[in-house]
């Protein structure tokens, strides 16, 4: 009996790996997206879907609608990053919606009122709504704000929207990790994390690592091991170059029907193949100590420095920084100056 008792106690312990939902349809912003119908304050710009208070429109009703999406029978949810930035100094019964549009019809998922001041935090916050009832129509999103004037907004910021799905057979490569940078001849290793986004396992896949700067296949791995819904796995690549040069790694996962393929590639990972020279880095903090610019990877403001420093350190490369310009430049190679992005003064 006594041992009957500890197995059971093992068995409500354990829990399985939790399935993950598949991405079917993503919107970023960072490039300009095709087929959005925008009305008067809304605009597209670099990483966002925007409604701006100006010009100032008196009793406005001004909507932006997506492109048609088509959805999967196992459709999930639609996960929203937004950020409401209200005048509080102007509103009064401002109001704003989201929107399905099914067959022309509008479902209102989601309503606030701007008396209630800022809804989110800035780079966005995530809501998400049921589309379950939507599986295998035609669908378009609508955002929609009314009332007696813009003037209540500063703006309204969506930074992405994602439609998940639950799918039988899906196998996504996420990233590719390992060192940035190697010197010429020296071997490296990479790895390739998969992960197994459907609802059943799979055991009968390769996954291969390329180079993006020559298209040189670097490797490529035929796996038989079991892969259970919403487990990960690293797959391990050796690398040597004899070329110094700049490139990307990326990996990408191949299966026999695989039910979304848009997740079969990795991000690209950089790397630096270090050519056999000795050289000297300045960077020159040059911008007035406070300026910063925005940063859509992080949806926050920056000081004008870090990405330059960021990106040398990527890449393996070190640096001295000053806010001050030496007298004597000859001990440098190379130096790298911020201007800031306008005049402080």
């Amino acid at each position: 009996m006594r041992k009957l008792l500890i197995l059971l106690v093992v068995v409500l312990i354990y829990k399985p790996p939790l399935v993950a939902q598949t991405p079917i349809w993503e919107e970023t912003f960072l490039e300009t997206p095709a087929g959005w119908t925008l009305e008067d304050n809304w605009s597209l710009t670099t990483g966002r879907l925007v409604f701006d208070w100006t010009p100032i429109i008196i009793n406005y009703d001004l909507s932006a609608v997506s492109p048609v999406i088509s959805l999967p029978e196992s459709v999930e949810e639609l996960i929203i990053s937004q950020y409401l930035l209200i005048y509080m100094w102007s509103v009064t019964t401002e109001q704003c919606e989201i929107s399905i549009i099914v067959e022309g019809e509008e479902n209102v998922v989601w309503t606030y009122e701007c008396i209630h001041g800022d809804w989110g935090s800035p780079g966005g916050s995530d809501i998400s709504f049921s589309l379950s009832d939507y599986g295998g129509q035609d669908i378009q999103i609508k955002f929609r704000t009314w009332g007696p004037t813009t003037d209540a907004w500063y703006n309204w910021d969506v930074y992405n929207l994602a439609i998940m799905a639950y799918l039988d057979n899906d196998l996504a490569a996420e990233e590719v990790s390992g060192p940035n940078n190697i010197g010429i001849g020296q071997p490296g290793n990479w790895e390739v994390k998969v992960k197994n986004l459907g609802l059943l396992p799979q055991s009968d896949f390769t996954v291969k690592l390329f180079s993006y700067k020559s298209g040189e296949e670097i490797g490529s791995v035929n796996s038989s091991e079991t892969l259970n819904p919403g487990e990960s796995a690293d797959f391990i690549f050796n690398w040597t170059s004899d070329e110094p040069h700049n490139t990307c790694l990326y990996g990408v996962v191949l299966l026999e029907g695989d039910e979304f393929e848009n997740n079969n590639y990795s991000k690209s990972y950089f790397v630096r193949i270090e050519p056999d020279l000795e050289y000297n880095i300045l960077v020159w903090d040059n911008d007035n100590g406070n300026s910063t610019v925005y940063n859509i990877e992080t949806g926050e403001y920056e000081e004008c420095h870090i990405g330059l420093t960021s990106s040398l350190g990527k890449a393996g490369i070190s640096y001295n920084m000053v806010s001050y310009l030496p007298n004597d430049l000859s001990l440098y190679d190379i130096v790298l100056s911020t201007m800031g992005c306008y005049c402080l003064s």
